[in-house]
């Protein structure tokens, strides 16, 4: 038990799995509160078979415990998701201040707790894990088209408001005057400021980023596609 909940599985999901192993509600749902799960019980939907867990070496968890555990995340209060994400946060020395603003960004890309510190490291860290300068370049472009658009990203930035609206409409119509698309313009700023694709939502990342921290590493990154 102890293992899932230093993992970061939730007391209710964890439960809420525990009874699913040898019962079934009538209408098979299956995320069910504790509440729900009291009101809902009858002896006869009580399973006959051996309840059974799956898990390996490579996957120690259940997968119906994780994606429980992610329905139940999603489900939180961002005020309650953020207080139990603190621990976490805090036990790996960061600083926890823009927590409440990162939370909802991450809340549907985690299953477990801990995984905050995956999905969302580039936030508190002051360097950025090493990344392949490749990431940087845009579908259908090449390094020089990178660099304009890290350029021109970088020119916008100085003035934009930070604000996700504030960054959105100069961003665009940034792309729109080098004749791009905007998601050639947005993925190498992406990987710049986040180092990496896969991140959340791109106007909302930079501005919990802040200015100053993403022009230090939008020209990091130019560097890097200098040395390619």
């Amino acid at each position: 038990m102890t293992t899932y909940r230093d993992s970061g599985f939730l007391a209710q999901a964890f439960v809420n799995f525990i009874c699913l192993l040898g019962w079934s509600p009538k209408n098979d749902r299956e995320q069910m509160s504790r509440q729900e799960l009291i009101e809902a019980f009858s002896l006869e939907g009580v399973n006959r078979s051996n309840a059974v867990v799956n898990f390996s070496e490579e996957e120690p968890f259940d997968p119906k415990a994780v994606w429980l555990n992610a329905e139940h995340i999603r489900a939180l209060p961002v005020e309650e998701l953020t207080a139990r994400l603190l621990p976490f946060v805090e036990g790996a020395g960061y600083d926890t201040s823009k927590l409440p603003q990162i939370t909802p960004l991450i809340r549907e890309r985690i299953r477990l707790l801990r995984e905050v510190l995956t999905a969302a490291d580039f936030f508190f860290l002051d360097q950025l894990a090493p990344y392949d300068s490749v990431e940087l370049i845009p579908k259908k472009g090449d390094t020089a088209l990178a660099l304009k658009v890290l350029q021109r990203a970088s020119e916008v930035l100085q003035t934009a408001e930070f604000t996700h609206d504030g960054l959105e409409g100069p961003l665009r119509g940034a792309a729109e005057s080098l004749g791009i698309k905007a998601g050639q313009m947005f993925e190498p700023i992406r990987v710049a400021a986040c180092g990496r694709k896969n991140a959340p939502p791109l106007f909302a990342s930079l501005e919990v980023l802040g200015r100053e921290t993403c022009l230090k590493r939008i020209a990091q990154a130019m560097e890097k596609l200098k040395s390619i």
